[in-house]
């Protein structure tokens, strides 16, 4: 119920960016975004969040490794976008301090193969949105229009997915009266406009402006930044042990933006 609600409402603020601004909405651009969004957000993140159910954190976290090391070789294959040697140099170190900070911090749950199954095709959904993304926006250049057919896709395949939920699983018609809190808690208004608003707008942007290889190894400060993040709003414990690991994912995140900024002159 979450998802369809905070892609829906997302896709109303960005309609009404546009109408409030007087931005003229070009069609082609939204159509496009709605085939991305029906794949990523919308694909890739209801087997993500199926498969966060089943299997554990750790073996989450090693699927989700393949899409800043798999995204390059699908760039290069369909975008004719070249591979950086010393982005894998950084993506691997910043791997390995990965494996090793959600190793520590992973529960006691045990790896599920259906879990597992779910999870590949969540981080394959995401490449591919990546890849037609990339070639949306690097074709069009209406990175707006792009984010507000994303997110109206988005909207589409979760919806989807919640009717069949409804459908196969006994749905209680009780539940229906939290949505109204809901929409006032503050952790689902920042989802909606930090997590989909801004996060769509800023990221169709990006793939307009920079190769696709660029924009998912952006991907790996996910892990560090959650762990500090969760230390300093949810008072959650950080260890010495997660500070040396979130340590080596930014050194290893540095290497290749500062080895580009150099050698880029």
């Amino acid at each position: 119920m979450i998802v369809p609600l905070q892609m829906s409402i997302g896709t109303i603020i960005i309609f009404l960016i546009f109408f409030l601004t007087r931005k003229k909405i070009y069609s082609k651009g939204v159509i496009s975004g709605v085939l991305f969004g029906l794949i990523a957000p919308g694909l890739a993140f209801s087997f993500l969040m199926l498969a966060s159910t089943k299997t554990d954190a750790l073996s989450m976290i090693i699927f989700w490794s393949l899409l800043p090391l798999l995204t390059p070789i699908f760039g290069k294959i369909f975008l004719s976008e070249r591979i950086s040697p010393i982005l894998y140099v950084g993506l691997t170190i910043a791997l390995f301090g990965t494996y090793l900070l959600i190793y520590m911090r992973s529960s006691q749950g045990t790896s599920n193969t259906i879990g597992n199954v779910f999870a590949v095709c969540g981080v394959f959904c995401s490449i591919i949105g990546h890849i037609i993304g990339r070639g949306f926006n690097k074709k069009l250049s209406k990175p707006a229009e792009m984010a507000l057919g994303q997110v109206l896709g988005a909207t589409i395949t979760s919806s989807f997915i919640l009717l069949i939920n409804v459908i196969i699983v006994d749905f209680n018609i009780n539940e229906l009266i939290y949505i109204t809190d809901l929409l006032f808690m503050p952790a689902f208004i920042y989802l909606v406009i930090f997590g989909t608003v801004i996060n769509f707008l800023l990221y169709n942007f990006a793939l307009s402006k920079i190769e696709v290889a660029w924009v998912s190894f952006y991907s790996v400060f996910i892990p560090p930044l959650g762990a500090i993040f969760s230390f300093i709003i949810l008072d959650e414990k950080l260890s010495h042990y997660d500070m040396v690991a979130i340590s080596i994912i930014f050194f290893g995140s540095l290497i290749p933006p500062i080895h580009k900024f150099i050698f880029s002159k």
